[in-house]
């Protein structure tokens, strides 16, 4: 599964794989790379969470991570690089807020998909 959404120069991919039970999601924007990497757990208090130096995508990966184990009870890894140069505190608030809308239709579109695969 893809999603992907736009607001002015920013663009953010959410691409999903399913690993027996469990969900592989891989969320990039800009300049595509790894900077972190998060996974959870159904129930657990927080995601654990790989870093790499200078990169600052951890926060946006456990949040991601901890939200779909718990809405899907499975395990669910986050490997998030998203790099804009010389972006501004509001295209981060921006990104956030694109990263959460992803998050919620990427669970719909499971819900909706399990739903289907149940009848």
């Amino acid at each position: 599964m893809r999603f992907r959404l736009c607001r002015d120069r920013l663009e953010l991919e959410l691409r999903v794989l399913r690993m027996g039970r469990d969900l592989q999601v891989a969320l990039s924007g800009g300049t595509a790379h790894l900077g972190a990497v998060a996974l959870a757990a159904p129930g657990a208090a927080e995601a654990d969470a790989l870093v790499l130096p200078g990169h600052r995508e951890d926060q946006l990966a456990r949040r991601m991570a901890r939200r779909m184990a718990d809405a899907l009870g499975c395990a669910v890894c986050v490997s998030a690089g998203i790099h804009y140069a010389d972006i501004s505190k509001e295209e981060i608030a921006a990104v956030e807020r694109l990263t959460e809308t992803l998050t919620e239709q990427c669970l719909a579109a499971l819900a909706a998909k399990q739903k289907d695969e149940a009848c």
